[in-house]
């Protein structure tokens, strides 16, 4: 049984990645949509949609779950495309990410492969496609 909360933690981790290059990005409310693919699971993960409000002050998703540190291994900018990897660390678990994601003005498209160690478990593979749409100002 996948364990939910490593899921959860991979669509995070995605999100992090996605407001890793602020500087091709429009403040305010983006609609992020991520599509996984799990490998050699016959039942997949039906399409995620979140709003993420991104600001000057609060640019990355924040993990709920404090027992989870998350860092950014490598990062790099050229032109509109940013590529990157991050590690994700719990209490039993490690999370390696790396994918690029490009900008073009009101929108972004990307892809990245998430890799789950946890203890006791067979290794897993993600794939995600993700996509992005600028909404507008943020709301409070």
């Amino acid at each position: 049984m996948i364990n939910k909360n490593l899921m959860i933690l991979a669509v995070i981790v995605s999100l992090v990645c996605v407001n890793s290059a602020l500087a091709e990005i429009k403040y305010g409310l983006w609609e992020i949509t991520s599509k996984s693919e799990i490998i050699g699971m016959p039942a997949q993960i039906p399409p995620t949609t979140v709003r993420q409000c991104l600001t000057k002050n609060d640019p990355v998703p924040k993990a709920k779950d404090k027992s989870i540190e998350c860092v950014m291994k490598d990062q790099s900018i050229s032109s509109d495309t940013v590529t990157y990897s991050m590690e994700c660390k719990g209490k039993d678990s490690v999370v390696l990410t790396s994918g690029t994601m490009t900008y073009k003005g009101n929108t972004f498209a990307g892809a990245s492969t998430t890799s789950i160690k946890s203890k006791g478990q067979p290794q897993m593979q993600i794939n995600n496609k993700m996509s992005g749409k600028f909404i507008g100002p943020c709301t409070k």
